[in-house]
């Protein structure tokens, strides 16, 4: 049954992406990134006239493009799921970045992360002083200034993690002034 309906969801993203292709290619994003191959060719299917030829071209290659998921060669994913990866990833300058449009000037500017309101979940002492901090994402930030928080930062308390200039990030905890951090995991 899993097997049908992601067999399902693969082939409806393929029709809608067929669908909205048209639009998209009339004014195209100057740093899109290009369509795996298997993503092109069920687009490509489009150019054939006879309804026939097109139906077999698009059955053909919805079962590739369904094929090249199921082996990970092609991930399929949505706007919320790019959200999660991008709030699981704030803090790092990651490779993976341009992908999510992060740093990349491609991504929306709109879905980009500036701040993350989160949870403490562990608090350390850091090398030299300071605080190493984990929260609820899984992320753990190191103190880099020598500033300190008038109150020590408790599990459970409410964070935010904000992004700075020039790559710096400042965390606040519980509404405490910020101190900068970096994220080390």
């Amino acid at each position: 049954m899993v097997k049908c309906i992601r067999e399902r969801m693969c082939a409806i993203g393929a029709l809608a992406a067929s669908m909205a292709a048209p639009a998209l290619a009339d004014t195209p994003a100057p740093t899109a990134i290009e369509p795996p191959a298997a993503f092109r060719a069920v687009l490509d299917c489009r150019t054939l006239t006879d309804p026939t030829e097109r139906l077999a071209c698009y059955d053909a290659k919805v079962a590739a493009l369904d094929n090249a998921t199921k082996s990970n060669e092609i991930m399929v994913t949505d706007r919320a799921r790019m959200q999660e990866a991008r709030r699981g990833l704030f803090g790092f300058a990651a490779p993976i970045g341009k992908m999510l449009g992060i740093g990349s000037g491609g991504g929306d500017d709109a879905d980009e992360i500036r701040q993350i309101d989160t949870t403490v979940t562990e608090v350390r002492s850091a090398k030299g002083g300071g605080w190493k901090l984990t929260f609820a994402e899984g992320g753990t930030w190191e103190q880099t200034d020598t500033k300190g928080f008038p109150m020590s930062p408790k599990v459970g308390r409410k964070a935010r993690i904000s992004r700075g200039a020039l790559g710096s990030y400042f965390i606040a905890v519980d509404g405490m002034p910020a101190i900068k951090f970096r994220r080390v995991e």
